[in-house]
């Protein structure tokens, strides 16, 4: 795979120190609390809040859509089953037609000549 030529503009370039590991973000340093006012401190909880909720949703809805799944793929399976024997039953009824008409045929062939 080709690897791009440069690092995305958006994502946080990270310097890595050779001693303790991560050292931080090359763009500044600190926290986003240490100059912020007290509304920018509700304003950014506020967001965390709603990123929160909005994250805690959309697992909810991905468990009820894996739970379909699952409830789909089971009667998917049952029918499958259902479907199998009936298959097997109709064959079973063929190959006993076909030999009963074939037994049939020839008894009445031989009883003519």
């Amino acid at each position: 795979m080709k690897q791009p030529s440069s690092p995305s503009p958006e994502l946080p370039l990270i310097r890595r120190d050779k001693r303790s590991g991560v050292a931080g973000d090359d763009r500044g340093s600190g926290s986003v609390h240490d100059n912020a006012s007290p509304a920018e401190n509700e304003s950014v909880h506020a967001l965390l809040k709603e990123i929160r909720d909005l994250l805690k949703t959309r697992v909810h809805s991905e468990e009820e859509q894996r739970y379909e799944d699952d409830k789909e793929n089971e009667m998917k399976n049952d029918w499958m089953l259902a479907a199998a024997v009936l298959d097997r039953l109709c064959a079973i009824a063929f190959a006993v037609i076909f030999v009963g008409g074939t037994l049939v045929f020839f008894i009445v062939f031989a009883a003519h000549t």
